[in-house]
């Protein structure tokens, strides 16, 4: 089926996380179409056989199998997904993360926020930026 709305996939392995994301992206002007994945591995193969590519991903960096970090990496390296944007969004607010995020092809670096209104304020933010509504 093809979306008719933008898309954002997020990966991240914490569903409260993927849940609250997701609800907060329905609660944007237009509501924005969301995928959610569990864990970094799945992203390629997901992208591989996807209809429509989305618009922004959103990871975490911290996951079980593969992080972050390293599926940031291999998109990068993947010349069909590279131009692709990535927010990494993560409850890390360690610099290193951020710059090592930016260093491997990252569009931004987000902490996610405490609070759910604070959540929604960020995903406005970012359909607005990205222009996803």
């Amino acid at each position: 089926m093809t979306h008719t709305k933008p898309s954002v996939w997020v990966i991240d392995d914490d569903e409260d996380d993927r849940v609250f994301i997701q609800s907060a992206f329905a609660n944007t002007e237009k509501s924005v179409a969301v995928l959610t994945l569990t864990d970094g591995d799945q992203l390629l193969p997901e992208l591989a056989n996807c209809e429509e590519l989305p618009r922004l991903i959103l990871m975490d960096i911290n996951m079980a199998r593969q992080n972050g970090f390293e599926t940031l990496a291999l998109l990068r390296k993947t010349s069909a997904f590279a131009h692709l944007p990535v927010v990494m969004m993560t409850t890390s607010s360690d610099n290193t993360d951020r710059q090592r995020s930016l260093a491997l092809g990252a569009n931004q670096f987000l902490v996610k926020p405490a609070c759910y209104n604070q959540l929604v304020t960020l995903v406005k933010g970012l359909a607005e930026q990205w222009q996803l509504t």
